[in-house]
């Protein structure tokens, strides 16, 4: 394998936990009453662009938000219409967290960094000026790895 791509993992934290269910507004009201988890806030639907393993589509979204109290977001995915790894995550008949999330500044560099460890790149988007990478690292990991990055000229809440 070729290494020539100066990147550390171990600098980075986990800032997000993805989950995907048909009803997010159930799954939400179950992890607010259940963990305590505080009221989640809920966008959409949203149609969106993507590029989903090389393709462009679209495909429309519900997401709802909330955050831990040692600052991680929980992020609830529910897929409404059109292609996407969710949609396909519901479709084998899954349902619960799906990907973990980390912030970088060079969302570029990552995705080749990960290339040249012969790990592709499954699905990629922008949402109000955050740039996204999912990356094929279910059968390494178990899970999905998602990358996100702002894009320049735009601060990070």
């Amino acid at each position: 394998m070729q290494n020539d791509i100066d990147f550390d993992f171990n600098a980075l934290k986990i800032s997000q936990l993805g989950y995907v269910y048909k009803d997010i507004r159930k799954q939400a009201s179950v992890m607010e009453q259940f963990f305590g988890i505080p009221k989640f806030t809920v966008l959409g639907p949203l149609e969106m662009k993507i590029v989903l393993r090389g393709k462009e589509t679209k495909w429309t979204v519900t997401g709802a938000f909330s955050r831990l109290f040692n600052g991680i977001e929980i992020e609830l995915v529910q897929p409404e219409s059109g292609e996407s790894i969710h949609q396909e995550f519901l479709d084998q008949g899954n349902e619960g967290i799906h990907h973990i999330q980390y912030n970088v500044d060079d969302l570029k560099t990552v995705i080749e960094k990960f290339r040249q460890e012969c790990i592709g790149v499954l699905q990629t988007g922008t949402i109000i000026g955050l740039r996204y990478a999912y990356m094929d690292t279910e059968s390494l990991l178990g899970i999905i790895v998602e990358f996100s990055a702002i894009k320049k000229g735009r601060k990070r809440r």
